[in-house]
């Protein structure tokens, strides 16, 4: 259905050739002020896209983003009823 997309962080020198990133993916964002950008490609094409465009004379570095490595799930598991935090039990033995 859809394809797994990876994002890459672009450092560059000058801003002026940004427009040219495009070619590559999806640009999403430029960060005039840090000289960076976030472009987005599909995971498979990664690889090869990266090494094409450090090769280009504005580029300084490219690197992956991470987020392909978390973990997204942000709920809470549930606990066993009748356990308190430190894993003891809420009865009372007398």
């Amino acid at each position: 259905m859809y394809e797994p997309r990876q994002g890459l962080v672009i450092w560059f020198q000058n801003v002026k050739h940004i427009r040219q990133l495009r070619t590559y993916g999806h640009l999403q964002y430029v960060s005039e002020k840090m000289k960076y950008a976030i472009l987005y490609c599909n995971q498979r094409e990664a690889e090869h896209l990266s090494e094409s465009i450090k090769r280009l004379s504005f580029v300084t570095d490219v690197e992956y983003s991470k987020r392909p490595q978390l973990d997204t799930n942000f709920q809470k598991e549930e606990k066993e009823p009748g356990t308190t935090r430190r894993g003891r039990s809420d009865k009372v033995h007398a």
